[in-house]
């Protein structure tokens, strides 16, 4: 499995988590000015703007921690521009959900929820 499709096996893994939690899925991968977001979602009346990070344990740094500033920056400045285009005014957040694939081949995700609390955004 080449690093394209263990991503992509990690967005579908995510997605099936978070519809497991009762959130409700608009849209993966949209291309908003020059950054894509991952995964569009409604948890309950907020929407969600979710970044999936997925990695091997043990090959490189956490998933939860490959998100630093400049990249968060990047996500920040996409979901303004799809939110401008959606016209959405309403509540809104970042999360991250790390995906990991253990050594036994098995997949495991936390959810980190709005990654810029306290940020001025």
């Amino acid at each position: 499995m080449d690093s394209i499709e263990f991503g992509a096996a990690g967005e579908n893994i995510a997605v099936d988590y978070l519809s497991r939690m009762g959130w409700k899925i608009i849209a993966r991968n949209v291309r908003a000015g020059r950054g894509e977001l991952d995964i569009i979602a409604h948890d309950g009346e907020e929407l969600v703007v979710a970044e999936v990070r997925t990695r091997r344990i043990g090959r490189m740094m956490p998933a939860e921690t490959s998100v630093g500033p400049r990249k968060l920056g990047r996500i920040v400045k996409a979901a303004r521009i799809f939110l401008d285009q959606q016209n959405y005014t309403g509540n809104w957040r970042i999360d991250v959900l790390a995906v990991t694939k253990n050594r036994a081949g098995e997949f495991s995700v936390e959810l980190f929820r709005d990654v810029t609390a306290g940020m001025n955004i």
